[in-house]
């Protein structure tokens, strides 16, 4: 097996691509993850469902996982580089609408136009990682990027949560949009540029069916939904479920996602230095089963302090998000170099059609009496969710690392 890169690719700084890739994942998970906390305003703006809640949701997923099947036909006709700064360029567009919607129905049109642009920006990234970053540190640089969800959830959400405290949550948006222009030059000056794998002749369609069905690759795409669904069929409740069900007061809340978010940037990091040491397979057997116990217990909790919730989900996002890595890190090295743009874009519209399906799945599942009412059939997400990991665990020993 080869430890270079694929291409003779330059790159002034690895660490500073890293840096760069983990700054635009922050932004876009932000924008994406920060709508499960303020679902307590959304509902209450808009005098919405947990259904109609989770359709703000799901919109995100499923438009991404539209413009994600339609970008596999044409993404490696593009520069790396130029397609990233295209996308994210988009996203920012889509952002500022989100921060200007007034309505439930122009939020939801705003966050369509953010999936299609953010959702197939997450392929991009990690297509880079999959171009230049050598398979000895794949797996310590797919942790690093993932660990930006950990900084969105120890800064951005519980100051995103403020802000909609003190100013609406409209302005949470807008300093989204505000953290994204500078990134934006970053982007400029720092990301490689990566030529087209695909020439002007090549039949696209016949190439995307070609990565879609291919044997070898089919495994790849169940594992990322059946890994998506393990956990997205509980995640975007739990906040109104712990302000509802629980008894934690909603300016308590950031509290969740800070102590959750400090302590996965650092396991993150850790658990992928460990993929690469051990393996990936094995590390994703031993944390799956261990992630059955904070679901279970999450999903059937009653009446409890602060204390007792910061330290229950922050063992959930660390086991929850930490399958991610070794996963993911399998993944976009199960695919051949020439391949990797069509490949990590079709793996990210399956994974945006994941958690598209989870937040449906659990918002149908839930019912509330009114848009304050506690929820009720939390512990079936729950048990639904664990049935998912099962077949994740079936899964991944099908997928085989190639490059």
């Amino acid at each position: 097996m080869s430890s270079q890169p694929p291409r003779n690719i330059y790159v002034k700084s690895e660490g500073m691509l890293i840096f760069v890739l983990a700054a635009i994942q922050f932004t876009h998970i932000l924008d994406f993850v920060i709508m499960m906390p303020l679902g307590s305003y959304f509902q209450e703006a808009f005098h919405i469902n947990p259904r109609e809640f989770s359709f703000l949701i799901s919109a995100y997923t499923y438009s991404a996982f539209a413009a994600g099947i339609i970008g596999a036909l044409f993404i490696d006709r593009f520069n790396r580089k130029t397609a990233a700064i295209f996308l994210y360029l988009g996203f920012i567009i889509g952002t500022a609408l989100c921060a200007i919607a007034d309505s439930y129905i122009l939020l939801l049109a705003a966050r369509i136009i953010a999936g299609a642009f953010g959702g197939v920006l997450g392929s991009v990234i990690f297509a880079i990682v999959g171009d230049v970053i050598v398979m000895e540190r794949r797996g310590r640089a797919t942790g690093a990027i993932m660990g930006a969800f950990s900084v969105s959830s120890v800064i951005g959400i519980p100051l995103g949560l403020k802000i909609a405290e003190y100013y609406g949550w409209n302005m949470s948006f807008a300093g989204i949009v505000v953290m994204s222009l500078p990134i934006l030059v970053l982007m400029y000056y720092h990301l490689p540029h990566i030529p087209p794998y695909q020439s002007a002749g090549d039949n696209p369609v016949k190439n995307f069916i070609r990565i879609l069905t291919y044997k070898k690759y089919t495994a790849s795409y169940m594992l990322i939904m059946f890994v998506i669904l393990g956990g997205f069929t509980v995640i975007p409740f739990i906040a109104p479920y712990m302000e509802r069900n629980v008894g934690i007061f909603k300016e308590d809340i950031p509290w969740i996602y800070f102590f959750g978010g400090l302590v996965t940037f650092f396991s993150s990091r850790v658990i992928g230095i460990i993929s690469d040491k051990i393996g990936k397979h094995r590390v994703f057997y031993i944390l799956v089963p261990l992630s059955f116990i904070p679901i279970f217990i999450m999903t059937n909790l009653g009446k409890t302090s602060l204390v007792g919730v910061v330290i229950l989900t922050t063992a959930f996002m660390v086991i929850v998000s930490g399958r991610w890595i070794p996963a993911l890190a399998l993944i976009t090295s199960s695919t051949e170099p020439k391949d990797r743009g069509r490949f990590m874009t079709v793996i990210s519209s399956f994974q945006n059609l994941a958690s598209g399906l989870g937040a449906t799945i659990g918002g149908s599942i839930l019912v509330a009496a009114s848009p304050t009412a506690p929820y009720q059939n939390y512990d079936i997400a729950g048990y639904l969710a664990m049935g998912f990991n099962v077949i994740a665990l079936v899964l991944i020993s099908r997928v085989k690392a190639v490059s």
